[in-house]
């Protein structure tokens, strides 16, 4: 997961060192060559990380019904084709095969999210447990950012070549294979594992299964608020991460050297996602098996947490100033954290395991179509001193899902009132 999930979110790292390697130059005018400055040629790294972004999201709801019907070993062993074409395309990429980028960020991405979707459906091995185990994986997920940064740490000290370190991603194609056998399992007679998802919480009336169908599941309030929330307080996370590096350059004043660092700690900061993730699942979790209301006060607070954490982290790029690059870092990585982990852990707390992978899969492949906003907010950062606009736009689009909160709350006020009258009723009677 760490290794091969969302390592797409930290690609902007190694956009100079697709520079130094001429890719996409013959884009380039011979002013902005000589002073080191094209906007054409970033344009083309910063479309292919929001294409791999969006194509990192939009399979998901193909994948989930591939896994609620095939199991989530079929799929992964299929996913290994797409890894190997995104990692050896990495390799390959050279001037003159300049699209192999759009190549790599593509497949690899569409690798990644099978890697992801089919380890949160692993979660299902744990009853009791399984908010915690859905955002430690989510946590695992968000910190593989760091890996792209890691290239450029070790290509900028001229220990590696990048085609190098993509062969070496390519071979862990090997440990998708291996993990696919110890760890998953498919709905073929032969070579399964010993053990099942454990669903003993869950509904055991076979008739009120029947009933619990995937359209009921679908048109839940609960689901369709989680689906629309991720979708749109995602957005400022994923817009950082294609924005950063002409952001990072007009903040540094060109400063290569102190842009690298800042991207270096931009990228490993998501390590701290394992320690975040699994404190949000708990307080998600906490005593949510014991009543509604606990449940929906549980939802209401770490969403609406999310949701504000994710408001601060869209006013404080405004600022075009080095003062705010430390708390930058630490609102982004609590935010996304805290946003993944919540949605993820509802989904796997709050819903039939028969479902997961298609309830899951439809939630992803809405964020991943909502990606596609990208494409016309960059184009708002030009000039960076215009960037204001793109993220007042952000602003607009978050604020508005204060009103599913408002929901929310609404929701969990009304179960508390009812739970309370029941209360008084039991303990009334003479």
């Amino acid at each position: 997961m760490n290794l091969l999930g969302g390592t797409i979110y930290g690609f902007q790292a190694i956009f100079k060192v697709l520079s130094r390697n001429k890719i996409y130059e013959n884009l380039c005018s011979s002013t902005s060559t000589t002073t080191g400055s094209c906007v054409e040629q970033l344009t083309q790294y910063q479309n292919a990380l929001t294409l791999g972004i969006a194509f990192f999201d939009l399979p998901s709801f193909f994948v989930g019904i591939l896994i609620d019907k095939f199991g989530c070993r079929f799929v992964k062993l299929i996913s290994i084709i797409c890894h190997i074409i995104g990692w050896l395309s990495l390799a390959l990429l050279k001037p003159g095969r300049d699209y192999l980028l759009y190549i790599h960020c593509v497949f690899s991405s569409l690798s990644g999210i099978v890697v992801v979707i089919t380890t949160y459906a692993s979660s299902n091995y744990f009853s009791t447990s399984r908010a915690f185990v859905a955002s430690l994986l989510a946590g695992a997920g968000i910190s593989s950012t760091m890996w792209f940064s890691v290239f450029q740490v070790l290509i900028d000290n001229g220990k590696m070549e990048l085609s190098q370190l993509a062969y070496i991603w390519l071979a862990f194609g090997l440990i998708m294979f291996l993990t696919s056998f110890l760890f998953l399992d498919w709905k073929y007679s032969f070579l399964k594992l010993p053990y099942k998802f454990d669903i003993h919480l869950e509904v055991a009336d076979e008739e009120e299964l029947n009933r619990n169908t995937l359209w009921k599941n679908l048109r839940s309030p609960l689901y369709i608020l989680v689906v629309l929330f991720l979708s749109i307080v995602l957005i400022p996370s994923v817009f950082l991460s294609v924005f950063w590096e002409p952001f990072i350059t007009y903040i540094t004043g060109d400063d290569k050297s102190l842009a690298n660092k800042y991207t270096f700690a931009y990228n490993v900061s998501t390590l701290s996602s394992i320690i975040i993730c699994p404190i949000n699942g708990f307080l998600l979790g906490y005593n949510a098996s014991k009543s509604k209301t606990q449940k929906f006060l549980n939802v209401a607070l770490v969403e609406t947490g999310s949701w504000l954490l994710n408001i601060i982290l869209c006013i404080i790029p405004i600022f075009l100033s080095s003062n705010i690059l430390i708390p930058l870092l630490i609102i982004n990585c609590l935010s996304r954290a805290t946003i993944v982990a919540a949605c993820q852990a509802v989904i796997s707390t709050f819903f039939p395991s028969a479902y997961i992978g298609r309830l899951t899969g439809i939630m992803w492949t809405i964020v991943g179509a909502v990606t596609f906003v990208q494409f016309g907010l960059i184009k708002l950062t030009e000039p960076i001193t215009a960037a204001w606009k793109a993220w007042l736009v952000i602003i607009a689009l978050v604020v508005v899902m204060g009103s599913h909160l408002v929901q929310v709350w609404i929701r969990y006020f009304k179960q508390r009132k009812k739970d309370l009258n029941d209360y008084y009723l039991k303990n009334t009677r003479f």
